[in-house]
């Protein structure tokens, strides 16, 4: 099996992806993959003369893409593990290029998936599940064999990637009498960034909000 074949993680530290922090290449391909896209009818919103329309731009809802693959150090396979350390440090070097926090921004970095056809530089996302479970060990207790499970959420393109600042990006959920104003002014202490919460979250009015849906807040260079 050539590496052009492996499935790739790389990590970026922010959604610029101008500085990468590394890359993840799997010993063996997924076993599985899980794909879960939520479907939901247009939100209702208010037209100009008060009556109810229905927003014409689909809020972005997110996939949710979830692998399962191996890691195996016994010697029944040929193929090099991501750190040559050992099955516990290769997992180790996937938690820190997709689940620890960076220092500056607050948030687990951002990753590209690249595979065959499937995944080459078209999805984008970052880690929101990693899951591992050690199922074979040598005689001084060290792991020598784990299933992964790895589960991406997708991050919308649309995003304007020079959007970032150190604060924190948020996900309210919405409760009643919330809108964009009102969000913008409690977010970032100013009405004036409204417009560009409607932008990023494809909401066709100030009012386009629904009731227990989350809104993506993130960061702004002020």
């Amino acid at each position: 099996m050539s590496e052009v074949s492996k499935l790739k993680i790389v990590a970026y530290k922010d959604t610029t992806s101008t500085e990468r922090l590394g890359e993840y290449i799997m010993q063996l391909n997924p076993i599985d993959i899980s794909v879960v896209r939520t479907v939901e009818a247009p939100a209702e919103s208010s037209s100009s003369d008060g009556s109810s329309a229905t927003a014409q731009t689909e809020t972005f809802r997110p996939a949710k893409y979830t692998f399962k693959f191996t890691l195996d150090d016994t010697g029944a396979i040929s193929l090099n593990l991501p750190n040559s350390s050992g099955v516990a440090d290769s997992i180790s070097m996937l938690e820190q290029l997709t689940v620890v926090p960076n220092d500056e921004t607050h948030q687990n970095p951002y990753v590209y998936l690249y595979w065959g056809n499937t995944f080459q530089d078209s999805y984008f996302g970052q880690v929101t599940a990693l899951k591992y479970d050690y199922n074979f060990f040598n005689i001084s207790g060290n792991p020598l064999r784990a299933i992964v499970t790895l589960t991406i959420t997708e991050v919308n393109a649309i995003i304007d990637r020079t959007f970032q600042s150190p604060d924190i990006t948020k996900m309210p959920v919405i409760k009643d009498k919330d809108n964009i104003v009102k969000l913008s002014i409690d977010s970032y202490d100013d009405k004036k960034y409204y417009i560009r919460i409607a932008e990023i979250n494809n909401l066709s009015s100030i009012r386009d909000l629904k009731k227990g849906s989350s809104v993506l807040l993130p960061p702004i260079k002020k």
